[in-house]
C-alpha cells in the first residue's frame, strides 16, 4: 500500500529493469575500490573506504545498510554481500545496469563517536572520487537515515531517494534499548570481556530486529531435525557469537552512540522521496516515518507487513524488490 503524503506530484524513484538475458548483463560486473582522505568538521583526518560496481555513465545510486553492512554490497565476486536478493547480476540492483557505490561506515576511529554529518562527507568524498556529480540515494536502516542527511546537505546532487525502516531521529524506546545494550557492553569490556558484551548486546538487538509471532513460530515448539530445533537460546547465542567475531567493543560502541544521535533536517530535502515502513517495525515505527514524511515537501510511503519486524528489509526480498522498482 503507498501513501501519497504530499500535495506536489512527484516522480517515482524507479531504477529501470536490466536486460536479463544478454551476455553483458550476465558478466562479472567492473569493479572500483575508492579511498578518501576526510578532515571532519572536529578536526580529524579519517580514511573513507568504499568502492563502485559497475560501468562508468550508467545511473548511480549509493547504497546503505544497517549498521552490519559494509563495502560489499552483492555476492557478485565470492559469497559475501549484505544485501543478497537484492543487489546481484539480474537483481533489482544489478551492477551491469547501474553504478552503485557502497562504503565501510566510520566508526571506532572516530571520536567520541561518527556523527551522521560525519558519516555523510565521507561519503561525499568517495561520491566525488568515483566522479559522481549526480544520484540517486537508496538507504536502509542506519543507512537510511545518512541517506536522509546526505539529501538534506547536498539537495542540488541528489536525482531521488529511497528510504527503508528509517526515521529522522530514534524513538525514545529504541535509545533505551540501545542504552542497556551499551551498559551491558561497556561493563563487560571493563571486566576484560569485551567480545562477551558484544554477544549479549547482539542477543539483545535481535529481539527488537525480529518480531514476536516470528518467534513463536519458529521455537515454541521447533519441529525435529529443523534448523530451529535448538531453541531461542541456541539461536541467540549462534547470532551473538558471529557478531561479536567481527565486531570490537569499540566499534559497537561508536555506531551504537552514532544511531541515538540522529535528528535530520529533512526539511532541506528537495529529492522525490520515497519511505518503506514496516507495520511490525520496532525501531522504526511506521507512525515515526509518517512524521518525517509529512515534514518533507515530495515525500510518501509504502506500507509493508512482515513476520520478520525491522529486518523485513533483508528478509522480504519480493515486496522491497518491488518497493524499488515500482
Amino acid at each position: 500500500m503507498t501513501t501519497a503524503l504530499a500535495s506536489n506530484v512527484i516522480t517515482a524513484f524507479t531504477p529501470a529493469q536490466p536486460e536479463r538475458n544478454t551476455a553483458a548483463m550476465e558478466a562479472q560486473p567492473l569493479r572500483r575500490a575508492l579511498r578518501a582522505t576526510v578532515t571532519l568538521a572536529n578536526g580529524q583526518r579519517v580514511q573513507a573506504r568504499g568502492q563502485i560496481l559497475g560501468p562508468q555513465g550508467a545511473p548511480a545510486y549509493i547504497v546503505l545498510g544497517g549498521v552490519s553492512a559494509n563495502d560489499q554490497l552483492c555476492p557478485c565476486f565470492d559469497d559475501t554481500g549484505w544485501w543478497p536478493g537484492i543487489a546481484g547480476i539480474g537483481k533489482a540492483l544489478c551492477p551491469n545496469a547501474y553504478q552503485l557505490l557502497s562504503v565501510c561506515f566510520l566508526g571506532e576511529e572516530v571520536r567520541p563517536f561518527p556523527t551522521l554529518d560525519d558519516q555523510a562527507q565521507a561519503i561525499m568524498a568517495l561520491a566525488d572520487q568515483a566522479g559522481l556529480d549526480t544520484f540517486g540515494l537508496i538507504g536502509a536502516s542506519y543507512g537510511g537515515t545518512i541517506a536522509m542527511t546526505i539529501a538534506a546537505h547536498h539537495p542540488e546532487r541528489v536525482t531521488a531517494l529511497k528510504v527503508l525502516s528509517a526515521a529522522a531521529r530514534p524513538h525514545p524506546m529504541i535509545t533505551a534499548w540501545r542504552s542497556i545494550q551499551r551498559e551491558t557492553v561497556k561493563m563487560a569490556r571493563d571486566l576484560g570481556a569485551p567480545e562477551q558484551g558484544v554477544d549479549l548486546a547482539r542477543r539483545l538487538a535481535m529481539t527488537t530486529y525480529r518480531t514476536p509471532d516470528e518467534f513463536k513460530e519458529r521455537f515454541l515448539d521447533p519441529k525435529p531435525g529443523s534448523r530451529d530445533e535448538a531453541g531461542i537460546e541456541a539461536y541467540l547465542e549462534a547470532r551473538g557469537k558471529a557478531y561479536a567475531q567481527k565486531t570490537s567493543a569499540e566499534r559497537f560502541l561508536a555506531l551504537s552512540y552514532s544511531m541515538d544521535s540522529a535528528n535530520v533536517a529533512v526539511e532541506r530535502i528537495t529529492a522525490p522521496t520515497q519511505f518503506f515502513a514496516v507495520d511490525e517495525d520496532r525501531l522504526a515505527p511506521p507512525e515515526d516515518i509518517a512524521d518525517t514524511a509529512a515534514r518533507m515537501a515530495h515525500a510518501r510511503i509504502t506500507r509493508h507487513s512482515s513476520l520478520y519486524g525491522h529486518d523485513a528489509f533483508l528478509k522480504d526480498i519480493e515486496a522491497v524488490t518491488r518497493f524499488l522498482t515500482e
